[in-house]
């Protein structure tokens, strides 16, 4: 099997820390989905606001994927090289404890009403400068083990490898708005901020991605696809992306025509992650029944199948200019936005964190089996295609009534009952999510708070990464 157990610890902390941020993520989206409803005026009562609320949702949702991907790579790590000692164990501890910091800090502060307005950023510069620190240190431990030469490396590393410095130049530019050189010019600054944001998306698209790769080739036993020239393809075409897909949201900014057409054509380039998206969904329908113990993960793959298949083939729509400018600024964005995070990133993290709980609970334990679970990925399913739907029905609303004015299709009754069937399909969303992981979280915190184990029966070890620093255990 691959063997987690000797730094089981380790990885549970950092899972448990990536759930919590989901957990809030979830919680604060429920509370702030109230404000559109009658009981705006009794959340306002408590002292909260969307303006409270929303920064609070965005950069919680932010860390989960984030944290997520890093404990998935950690565990890629000790099963490289065994657990931390040493320098790397300081620099582990030195590194949760600023993220601790900086988390607590933020919800704090946010709550309190101190917030900068900024996307993805709303919280004070000085809770990001611990971010940065934190990922400096992930960094180290991470160069330190895999080295820094990708020659033999399967395609998850490329991508993890690509991610973390990226991280770190984007991040700098996000917060690049506290130098009077950006914010005193409106049309730079708004260009910086969503360039900057694209590039974020992308290095948390490549740590789920590359977190995918490790986990299903482990499940299966069969690293090929990860060496694979196509593996490679999807790689070059995501850091592309990554660089050139702030174009969707910046076409009402005077910029040049190339910068808009490049992003269009690149767009048009994810057809190839289209075409083999559509391979694997013809594929689950010939698949066996997976091994015990691996279920739940193996739906969840399927999901994020089916929904990486929804949000392309939305992502190439939208793309088209015509009907960007029918779209832009309305719910169908957000519904976009929700619906990769939801239905690729955090698909993809909740597979690969149900995997590493089973496999550290025992594929016959109680945690592990769970018989509702798969039912309740269902329901998650259901709801968030409901959930989208609403969004985007009351997206074209908005935009055709822009667009064509008194001509436009009266959806006014529609709009109306929007409020209260997004609070119900959104409830019933985050509730069968945090149904799930805490499941997961109580099989982490039995982990912390347990010695350590011989390993268990699991699923068989992956290539050995040729090139990697192998450490003594």
């Amino acid at each position: 099997m691959t063997d987690l157990s000797r730094g089981r610890r380790s990885i549970a902390l950092l899972a448990l820390l990536a759930l919590g941020a989901c957990a809030v993520t979830l919680v604060g989206g429920m509370v702030a989905s109230l404000a559109y409803t009658s009981w705006e005026p009794a959340v306002r009562r408590s002292g909260l606001t969307l303006q409270h609320l929303r920064p609070i949702h965005e950069s919680f949702a932010f860390a989960w994927v984030f944290l997520g991907g890093i404990a998935v790579v950690h565990a890629w790590l000790i099963s490289l090289g065994g657990p931390l000692a040493g320098a790397e164990r300081l620099r582990f501890r030195a590194m949760i404890a600023l993220w601790c910091t900086a988390g607590a800090g933020i919800l704090v502060s946010l709550l309190a009403g101190r917030f900068t307005g900024r996307e993805y950023a709303g919280y004070h510069p000085a809770f990001g400068a611990m971010i940065l620190g934190g990922w400096g240190l992930f960094a180290w431990n991470f160069f330190a083990r895999a080295g820094f030469s990708l020659r033999g490396k399967p395609v998850y590393v490329w991508m993890w490898s690509a991610a973390i410095p990226l991280f770190v130049i984007t991040f700098l530019e996000a917060n690049a708005y506290t130098l009077d050189w950006v914010s005193r010019r409106p049309l730079r600054d708004i260009a910086i901020q969503w360039k900057s944001n694209g590039v974020m998306v992308g290095c948390f698209n490549l740590l789920a991605y590359g977190s995918i790769l490790w986990v299903s080739g482990v499940m299966r036993g069969d690293d090929r696809y990860s060496r694979s020239a196509t593996g490679f393809l999807l790689f070059s075409v995501g850091i592309i992306n990554t660089f050139t897909n702030y174009g969707h949201h910046t076409f009402h900014l005077p910029q040049t025509p190339w910068v808009h057409w490049v992003s269009f054509l690149v767009s048009m380039l994810e057809v190839v992650i289209l075409a083999k998206v559509m391979l694997d969904l013809w594929n689950l329908r010939r698949r066996g029944t997976p091994a015990e113990g691996l279920a739940l993960p193996a739906r969840f793959g399927a999901s994020v199948t089916l929904w990486t298949f929804l949000m392309l083939a939305t992502a190439i729509a939208m793309s088209v200019p015509p009907v960007n400018s029918l779209i832009h600024g309305t719910h169908i964005v957000t519904a976009h936005a929700m619906g990769t995070m939801i239905g690729i990133d955090s698909m993809i993290l909740w597979c690969a964190l149900s995997w590493i709980a089973g496999g550290f609970a025992g594929p016959g334990s109680a945690a592990a089996r769970r018989p509702l679970a798969r039912h309740a990925v269902t329901v998650l399913d259901i709801s968030l295609f409901a959930f989208l739907a609403l969004f985007a029905v009351r997206g074209a609303a908005a935009g055709l009534a822009r667009q064509l004015g008194p001509s436009a299709p009266d959806l006014s009754v529609f709009v109306a009952r929007f409020p209260g069937l997004m609070v119900a399909t959104g409830w019933t969303l985050a509730a069968s999510a945090l149904w799930l992981i805490s499941g997961w979280a109580l099989v982490f915190a039995r982990v912390l708070r347990s010695g350590p184990v011989a390993p268990g029966p699991g699923a068989p070890d992956p290539a050995p990464v040729e090139g990697a620093r192998r450490l003594p255990a």
